[in-house]
């Protein structure tokens, strides 16, 4: 792994963002996105603070990323669910920017009052670890609950030269400089996905828009994108689109990617995909944390949150952490990317 040379990518990738603006990772096997108990949290003091907490004006949850991303549409669709739980509103509130730094900068200066929370993932972390930020988004923000852990493919148009990995390892090679693969951050797992299965071969590009990246891909003016399965669900359906690879340890067992190589089955450490759970801040009260994390885990069980879950394709990995377990899966996260991508 050529994690020096990432890590500079990624810092200067970052400085850029940042000037225009004024989505665990390895190691985690393929399990299926049942909901988990959330042992310790149904124990009887868990309840009792649970039920010192009485919501009594709305919440806000801050999404790092835009409109409309696989971030977005899962805190959305959460949100939904989770206010039946809470008995108030839950307000989505975007403050996208700098690869999602500039988001979780937002929410660590909101006060700790139990009424504001942050969906994040592994992306602004890393951003941390290959030096692209100073900002400690580590230690600012503290995992309350995970809410699903998605994965990433490699798509192209069905009529590039090339349908599975090697093919494309052959022609990248061949074609040195060429091959260009679209991402939607360019310092988050996305374009740690394409440095670590293609080690060079292939260059990562910053998109903002997907719709851009999906035409631009299907019209050839780029070659590959990393992407979320349901981010791209109807080109394939359609044909315009073709997958070369999954970024997990097994296959997947999603319709029509039943014959598509895995990671794994190539031998590659590349099972970068996005886990999108909830934060808060220090200070946040413990009530309003246990209150908070009995009601999300009643609402990622919900038929309507696991129902569009299945439809995402989000039912591959393990969903629902629990508080707890969700801080060791944050902190293995930590330890595994910094060893992987660090800058010392």
């Amino acid at each position: 792994m050529k994690k020096r040379t990432l890590s500079l990518a990624l810092a200067a990738a970052m400085a850029v963002s940042l000037a225009g603006c004024g989505s665990s990772s390895s190691g985690t096997a393929d399990k299926p996105a049942e909901t988990k108990s959330a042992e310790g949290a149904q124990d009887t003091g868990a309840e009792e603070a649970a039920s010192d907490w009485k919501w009594e004006r709305n919440v806000e949850i801050i999404c790092p990323w835009g409109t409309g991303g696989g971030a977005d549409t899962t805190l959305r669709t959460f949100a939904s669910a989770l206010e039946k739980e809470l008995g108030v509103s839950v307000v989505v509130n975007n403050k996208a920017g700098a690869g999602g730094v500039t988001g979780v900068q937002f929410a660590t200066s909101q006060p700790a009052d139990g009424y504001t929370y942050l969906l994040c993932t592994q992306s602004p972390m890393l951003a941390q670890i290959s030096g692209a930020t100073d900002f400690d988004v580590y230690g600012k923000i503290k995992p309350l609950c995970q809410l699903v852990h998605d994965c990433n493919i490699f798509v192209t148009s069905s009529k590039s030269p090339y349908s599975n990995y090697n093919e494309l390892k052959e022609y990248a090679q061949a074609n040195p400089g060429k091959v260009k693969c679209g991402v939607m951050t360019i310092t988050g797992l996305d374009a740690a996905c394409v440095e670590a299965a293609f080690e060079g071969d292939v260059e990562a590009v910053a998109y903002t828009e997907g719709s851009q990246l999906n035409a631009d891909v299907i019209g050839g003016h780029v070659d590959l994108a990393c992407v979320g399965p349901a981010e791209v669900s109807a080109m394939l359906e359609s044909g315009d689109m073709k997958v070369v690879m999954s970024c997990t340890e097994k296959k997947l067992t999603l319709a029509g990617f039943e014959n598509v190589d895995s990671a794994g089955d190539l031998g590659l450490d590349c099972f970068f995909g996005p886990s999108r759970g909830i934060f808060y801040t220090e200070g946040t009260p413990e009530a309003a944390i246990k209150s908070f994390e009995a009601a999300a885990e009643k609402a990622v069980a919900s038929e309507e949150f696991q129902t569009w879950a299945k439809q995402q394709g989000l039912d591959q990995r393990q969903g629902w952490l629990n508080t707890a377990d969700y801080q060791a899966s944050w902190d293995n996260d930590y330890k595994d990317l910094t060893e992987m991508f660090g800058t010392k």
